[in-house]
């Protein structure tokens, strides 16, 4: 289980540009889906790039899915070479993604956030109505409970005026 407490932290006081995803987003919508993991979209400029990698190096990042002892440089040349990534860290499984299915790049998908309070720090974190456009997109049986449980909430959201 990935320690938010100790990541968004460590995010905010890099200045690192990211916005919530996937099953923590849903979490924060109000789902009770579980998740062990943290997903963000971040923003691909050289200087954002740079304060993700101050940010995670702290927590040792390592390609999740590989084998160990493969060679691997997390920095921002890295970084830049690729888009998504997915990272098992000391406080747990990250995922960073520059391009989020269905939605877009993080200008696009900043567009489809809301700011909520975690642990007293505003976070950008996905609509319910993007996280229902994107695991719609992505189409992964695993998905579709969380979406109808989106919908649902979604549909009450709407009933009560908020």
């Amino acid at each position: 289980m990935v320690k938010v407490r100790k990541l968004l932290p460590q995010l905010k006081l890099y200045n690192v540009r990211f916005i919530i995803i996937g099953g923590q987003a849903a979490v924060l919508q109000g789902s009770a889906y579980i998740t062990a993991d943290i997903d963000i979209c971040y923003a691909r400029d050289k200087e954002n790039l740079e304060n993700i990698v101050k940010a995670l190096i702290p927590f040792h990042p390592y390609l999740r899915g590989v084998e160990k002892g493969l060679p691997f440089i997390f920095d921002t040349k890295t970084l830049e070479m690729g888009l998504n990534f997915t990272f098992t860290t000391d406080i747990g499984d990250i995922d960073i993604l520059g391009e989020i299915k269905g939605i877009g790049t993080y200008d696009e998908v900043i567009k489809h956030s809301e700011v909520i309070q975690i642990y007293d720090m505003p976070c950008n974190v996905l609509t319910i109505e993007g996280l229902i456009k994107s695991k719609k997109t992505v189409g992964r049986p695993k998905d579709e409970a969380v979406i109808k449980e989106m919908e649902a909430i979604l549909e009450i959201r709407q009933q009560q005026g908020k």
